[in-house]
Order: structure tokens, then C-alpha cells, then sequence
């Protein structure tokens, strides 16, 4: 017991240590995001020697801690040898390209979406300059992309029809612990809309309410005013802890010093509580009760959940389970109740949005026991507010068994602090 009791308190630490050990500098890995086709993209520059082009398969898509997903690409940089000394200049970066005897070449990353001047100097005078513009593309929700981090919200943008962009969001809590409120963080980025003193994306949007922020930005191509409005659907409170009820029929076979009756059919009533510490952890507990008037079958838990891994960007989650169980058990009417303290593990692989289904979940879990008295319990879940749960139990000791299986719905009860 003293073991297990280190061991919950050291995994706790664990979560909030390495928690974001998955990223990758300032930035993780995402997926594509957009159908982004290079032929859509200019590279403008003067100088009839220098050659360029996009290296088509580099393209990646970058997510930095504002969820604002871009995409990346390489571009090829070629100058005649005849040319050096030469060098390039990107941002605050001085790149001085390889000689392979023929021309002097390098390949420098570009950010599709906020795309940085490039300078070519030869010497200490600039020798050309090369910039990234878009075309014009067709209407089509496939070039917009709004992040799953703003699904929630409802995210709604009208004026950027036409553009390339990319949208995402991070949710602040303000305020003391029982009255926090939201403020939405809404990061905006296209290639070819500026403000109209000419700054680039990425633009930033603060949503505390329902109330939009419109603006005007203007296209650096057509030099065309574009209005722009930004609006989401937002809580008046966040609360921390968050209630469901489940129903549902079940059906179970039942064993009690090698007499054994069932296949059996009860009701079943579940409980579901979360109460969210950060983004990563919460803790949860269940109470699954099984009674038919004459068998009863209760099990409740109380578990630290926390992330272990994240894949497909952020969609499919591995959470762990720490924590323990109480379990009531009677075999029939006028047979001894059986309480005891039972201490299985678990995980929980959660699938965001799954096959395109937006704002849904599709969940897989277990518990397993961690001595040898037997003790399973598995479940397959999918829904929003209102979900459905294909749960399988089983648990037994020396005198007792009892195996079920069932399906309920969820639905939500209230939600407080």
C-alpha cells in the first residue's frame, strides 16, 4: 500500500515535469493541414542569373504554443560562382551557401504564410532580393484552415474567402479559482493580407465574450481592401468540475462458491466526475452501479489522469490512470454484501474529432489488476455531450466471480468552481 502511494505521488510529479517533453524546439511537428498546392505561390526576383524554386515534398507543417499551424517549405537558391563572395540574409539569419564548383546553392526554409524577404549580398552590396507572394485561389473551405484548438468555440472568419489562412486558439483562464472566465486567444495568418500600414501576420484576435472584432486588412497583391470579422460562441464561466449520469442495460453471469446463475439482465446507473488541474491532468472518479433486486454489483474509483503522449498533432491522446477502486458485491438475496479495496491501473488512448467527425471523441480504456485476484475492466466510448459507452467487466476472488457487459448512454448533469 505504502509503494503504491509513492509511486501515484512520483507519476503526478512526472505529468507536471515532462508534460511537454513531445515538442520539438519552439514548435512540434503537425499534420497537413490545408491543400496547399506551391504552384500557388510567387517568387518574385530581379535578378536573371540568381535561380529559385520550391522543393515540393519539404513541405511541413509547423505548430508553435499559439496553435497557429504553417507550412514550411524549402527553397533552392542558386548563384553563379562568378558572383561570390555572396551570402544570404533571412530575418536576423546570415546563410553562406555551399561551391560545387559550378554555382554556390543553398536551401533555406520559407514560411508559406509569413513569408520573410530574403537578401543575396555580393560583398556588402545587396544583389537581389526574393519574395514569396500568393495567388488568387478558387473559393474553397479546403485553402482555409480554423484549428481543432478553435472548434470548440466556434470559430467563424468572413472576408477571407479567397486566401490561403490558417487559424488557431488558446484559451486563457482569468480570474480567482470558482469565477475564472474565459479569454480566447485567436492567432490569424495569410500570405497576402496585411494591415494597412503594411505589417504582416501573423495577426493576433482577443475574444472575452460573444461580441466580434472586425477589422481591415488589405491584399498586398491587388492592393484591394478586404473587411474582415472574427467571432466565437464562449462560455460566460469555466468550470473546473464537470459531472455525468449514465443508463443502460447490462448483462451479467454470476458465480458464488461454484453456484452459478445467468445470464442475467440488469439496469445499470453511472456516475461520471472530472475536475481538470491544467490542460495535461485532472482527476476522475466513477461510481457504476448493477442491481436487479436481488444481485448487486457497485464499483467506484478515484483516479489521477495525465498525458503521456501525443500523435496525429495533438488528435489521438495517451492518458495514464492512477488511483484506486472500491467494490461492493452480493450474489443474491439473503447472500453476505463483499466490500473491498482494489487497486488496478489503467489508460485511456482518446481520438479527437475522429474520421473528420467534428467535436466528437472516440475513446478506448482499461483497468487491470495489479495482484493476482482478477479484475478487468474495458470500455469504448464516443460522443460529445451526449455519449454512448460499450463497457466489459469483469472481476473474481477465490469464492466469487462475476462477468458483464453492457451498453449506456451519457449525458451531462452540472458543473461547478
Amino acid at each position: 500500500m505504502r509503494k503504491f502511494f509513492v509511486f501515484l505521488i512520483f507519476s503526478m510529479y512526472s505529468a507536471c515535469v515532462f508534460a511537454q517533453a513531445f515538442s520539438i524546439g519552439q514548435f512540434s511537428i503537425g499534420k497537413a493541414a490545408v491543400d496547399l498546392d506551391v504552384d500557388d505561390f510567387n517568387i518574385e526576383k530581379a535578378h536573371s542569373d540568381i535561380e529559385a524554386g520550391f522543393i515540393g515534398d519539404s513541405i511541413q507543417w509547423l505548430r508553435p504554443e499559439n496553435n497557429l499551424l504553417t507550412p514550411r517549405v524549402l527553397l533552392n537558391i542558386r548563384v553563379p560562382k562568378k558572383y561570390q563572395p555572396v551570402y544570404f540574409k533571412i530575418a536576423d539569419h546570415v546563410i553562406f551557401p555551399s561551391n560545387n564548383g559550378l554555382d554556390l546553392s543553398s536551401q533555406v526554409y520559407i514560411n508559406l504564410f509569413n513569408p520573410e524577404t530574403i537578401q543575396i549580398f555580393q560583398g556588402d552590396k545587396v544583389l537581389d532580393t526574393i519574395q514569396i507572394s500568393t495567388k488568387a485561389v478558387a473559393k474553397s473551405k479546403l485553402k482555409q484552415w480554423i484549428d481543432y484548438t478553435c472548434l470548440p468555440y466556434n470559430i467563424v472568419i468572413t472576408g477571407i474567402e479567397q486566401q490561403y489562412t490558417s487559424t488557431g486558439c488558446k484559451l486563457n483562464r482569468i480570474g480567482s479559482f470558482g469565477k475564472e472566465t474565459p479569454r480566447l486567444e485567436v492567432a490569424f495568418s495569410s500570405p497576402n493580407l496585411t494591415t494597412l500600414a503594411g505589417d504582416h501576420s501573423p495577426f493576433l484576435f482577443n475574444l472575452t465574450d460573444n461580441s466580434p472584432v472586425e477589422t481591415v486588412l488589405i491584399n498586398k497583391t491587388t492592393k484591394e481592401k478586404v473587411n474582415v470579422t472574427v467571432a466565437a460562441k464562449l462560455p460566460a464561466r469555466l468550470n473546473r468540475l464537470k459531472m455525468a449520469g449514465g443508463l443502460g442495460p447490462y448483462f451479467f453471469t454470476n458465480t458464488y462458491k461454484k453456484e452459478t446463475k445467468g445470464p442475467d439482465t440488469a439496469p445499470s446507473y453511472m456516475l461520471y466526475g472530472k475536475y481538470e488541474i491544467s490542460e495535461t491532468s485532472s482527476l476522475k472518479a466513477f461510481d457504476a452501479l448493477v442491481y436487479n433486486n436481488k444481485s448487486l454489483f457497485n464499483n467506484s474509483g478515484l483516479y489521477f489522469s495525465y498525458d503521456l503522449a501525443q500523435v496525429l498533432d495533438g488528435q489521438v491522446i495517451l492518458g495514464a490512470l492512477i488511483g484506486f477502486q472500491g467494490l461492493n458485491y452480493r450474489y443474491d438475496t439473503g447472500y453476505p454484501n463483499k466490500f473491498e479495496m482494489i487497486y488496478p491501473q489503467g489508460f485511456e488512448l482518446t481520438y479527437n474529432h475522429p474520421f473528420g467527425v467534428q467535436n466528437y471523441y472516440l475513446s478506448y480504456g482499461m483497468f487491470l489488476s495489479t495482484t493476482q485476484e482478477l479484475y478487468r475492466n474495458m470500455w469504448l466510448r464516443f460522443g460529445n455531450q451526449v455519449f454512448y459507452e460499450l463497457n466489459y467487466i469483469t472481476w473474481g476472488n477465490d469464492i466469487a466471480e462475476i462477468d458483464m457487459w453492457g451498453l449506456s448512454v451519457g449525458f451531462p448533469l452540472f458543473k461547478a468552481f
